[in-house]
């Protein structure tokens, strides 16, 4: 590649710096550093892109974003201050919100104004493991313990611990398939809310790497009631096994 500051090529007559995008383009970077400094125009409709990528290419224009109208959408972003915590501005956005949560930015969110609030919005993937894979194999381990005290079965073990995992698989594909994926007609301000705090915010900035996880503090609400709904639900030797496998299977 040329200057290792730049990555340019060219678009319907315009200038387009891509750098910061190559390391998250889906093809790699190997299939896209053969187009430096050319026009790139015929290939990206060659190749049948969303309208979400044409989208995103508005935010890599040189000299600032392109705001003009084109063939594929308008700008949405002049809806909303990018100054300003996200979360107050999107509930307001009604019928325009899911056209506008589904238009990528190359940005980071600021979601509240409240800086302890915010914190506790964001985390590095990292934290993730280091966090739930203890409670896991802790909640095994409790769960092993009283399978000693009663009728210590190895198959008992990892059968409750397999349920556990079959059960996340379970309930992460029924919230994509039936929830995060819904289309909010944009009449009620809480569903906006909703979609866009459990999965929304992840379509709208794919590449903010504070946000590609769930965070840990609104994660732990939620383990706190599968564990009462496990413990009122399975038996007692078991239910400590299947959540210990449900966290593992996340």
């Amino acid at each position: 590649m040329g200057d290792s500051d730049s990555f340019s090529v060219q678009y319907v007559g315009q200038n387009y710096d891509i750098r910061e995008f190559l390391r998250n383009h889906p093809g790699g970077v190997n299939y896209v550093q053969a187009y430096e400094d050319r026009d790139v125009t015929q290939k990206m409709l060659d190749m049948h892109h969303s309208k979400a990528a044409f989208y995103l290419l508005r935010e890599y224009k040189i000299g600032g974003r392109d705001l003009k109208r084109n063939e594929h959408t308008d700008d949405l972003e002049d809806l909303v201050d990018w100054n300003k915590p996200m979360l107050r501005q999107v509930v307001n956005l009604g019928e325009k919100y899911y056209e506008w949560v589904n238009s990528p930015v190359d940005r980071h969110m600021t979601l509240f104004g409240n800086q302890i609030l915010e914190n506790l919005t964001i985390t590095p993937w990292y934290v993730v493991p280091l966090i739930w894979i203890p409670v896991s194999f802790y909640l095994i381990y409790l769960g092993s313990i009283k399978q000693l005290e009663t009728s210590y079965n190895i198959l008992n073990i990892i059968g409750a611990v397999g349920l556990g995992v079959l059960l996340w698989t379970l309930l992460e594909y029924s919230l994509h398939r039936w929830v995060f994926h819904i289309v909010p007609s944009g009449k009620s301000k809480i569903v906006i809310c909703i979609h866009f705090t459990i999965h929304g915010l992840h379509h709208k900035v794919p590449f903010d790497s504070r946000r590609l996880v769930f965070p840990p503090f609104p994660a732990a609400l939620i383990v706190m009631l599968g564990y009462y709904f496990y413990w009122n639900t399975f038996p007692e030797n078991v239910y400590e096994l299947i959540g210990g496998g449900t966290i593992l299977g996340n």
